[in-house]
């Protein structure tokens, strides 16, 4: 009976372990399942949002499809439909254009020209009056530099545009149109009625005018008497004084001291102010005058300065 009773004891030890290995087993697996469930859940929740919005957005454009496919039209019209519905919407919550500000110094003939390149009206939505897009259109129109738009919500539009002053004027030819121009080489929008241009022409004038410009600054005597300057082959000018006398100057940078021949010249001869044809400055050792109403014969001239 004894080890009846031990062997009861053992059995039930045993039991008793694996009732409780058991239970540890089950607690461990339980802790397990608890730790990874808010991790599952929060990925299977961002993914159910996110297949949510393609399929939102799948199910939208199959309905635009599907809506211009019914009524016959092309897919343009429901978005014209949409962008009235847009419009309507931004006019209801006040985001629609209400004032539109063009700043500097413009007359009324420049406002106007540049509020009808904008293409922007009192009561366009806000939201499509994209600053970047309206400078774009602005850029094309010649005479104005330094361009900017800025946009002020809820509904005003700022224009900022400087006229471009005009430094010289521009033909093709002497036969052409005269365009005022500014140093850029940009169409000029501001002419003054008393300031004195010069007048270019030919091929290349326009890139290669603000050197001649700053050069011709250190000869007053010179500058004060030019009719127009001519640019030959790209390379070199011609100056036409008022007296009708044709100045030939050589290219590179033998022009500057060609011009300072020049103006030792008219300081003590007057020759711009004579009779005379043309005066060649090209050849660095001599300098050719021709008078007016000769045929024929070079008379040279000993090099000033």
């Amino acid at each position: 009976m004894p080890q009846v009773k031990g062997g009861n004891k053992k059995q039930g030890g045993r039991q008793s372990g694996g009732s409780g290995r058991g239970k540890s087993s089950g607690s461990r697996n339980s802790g397990g399942r608890a730790s990874n469930t808010p991790a599952r859940d929060a990925v299977a929740k961002q993914s159910a949002d996110v297949g949510s919005i393609f399929m939102g957005v799948f199910f939208l454009g199959a309905i635009l499809i599907g809506a211009a496919a019914w009524m016959g039209n092309s897919i343009s019209v429901v978005e014209d439909k949409a962008n009235e519905i847009a419009d309507g919407v931004a006019k209801t919550f006040g985001f629609s254009v209400q004032t539109i500000h063009v700043v500097d110094d413009v007359n009324p003939d420049q406002e106007r020209r540049i509020l009808d390149a904008l293409g922007v009206v009192q009561g366009d939505n806000m939201f499509r009056a994209d600053p970047h897009q309206l400078k774009e259109r602005l850029d094309e129109l010649p005479g104005f530099g330094g361009i900017q738009v800025h946009r002020f919500w809820p509904d005003q539009i700022t224009v900022v545009a400087t006229p471009l002053e005009a430094s010289v004027l521009y033909r093709n030819d002497q036969t052409g149109d005269v365009v005022p121009v500014h140093m850029t080489g940009e169409i000029a929008d501001e002419v003054s009625q008393t300031a004195l241009y010069h007048t270019i022409q030919g091929e290349g004038a326009l890139v290669a005018y603000p050197v001649l410009h700053s050069e011709l600054q250190d000869f007053p005597t010179i500058d004060t008497r030019l009719d127009y300057a001519e640019r030959r082959g790209e390379r070199r000018w011609d100056l036409v004084m008022v007296s009708g006398t044709r100045v030939k100057l050589p290219s590179g940078d033998a022009r500057s001291e060609a011009l300072a021949v020049l103006a030792a010249l008219q300081r003590e001869t007057g020759v711009l102010d004579r009779q005379v044809e043309m005066i060649d400055l090209r050849d660095p050792a001599r300098v050719y005058v021709r008078r007016r109403q000769l045929e024929a014969g070079l008379a040279g001239v000993e090099r000033a300065g």
